[in-house]
């Protein structure tokens, strides 16, 4: 049952049909994700530079602590 399900998958995706209704929105997918990735791992500058723990205040009034550091 496997072997025939992946085999009828495997014809669809070579297909025509296949390869512009699979890809396309594979691509955007991994496109967005990395956009989203990149956007979560590059802090600002100032939020990088202040590290703090949850029960502490941050330095200036408009700063809260989150995620260890401040923002």
């Amino acid at each position: 049952m496997k072997t025939n399900l992946r085999g009828k998958i495997r014809e669809f995706v070579q297909s025509e049909e296949g390869k512009v209704g699979v890809k396309s929105p594979l691509t955007l997918g991994i496109a967005t994700g990395s956009v989203l990735l990149a956007q979560a791992t590059v802090g600002t500058p100032q939020a990088a530079a202040w590290e703090c723990d949850f029960n502490w205040q941050c330095d200036d009034p408009p700063h809260i602590c989150s995620v260890g550091t401040c923002l």
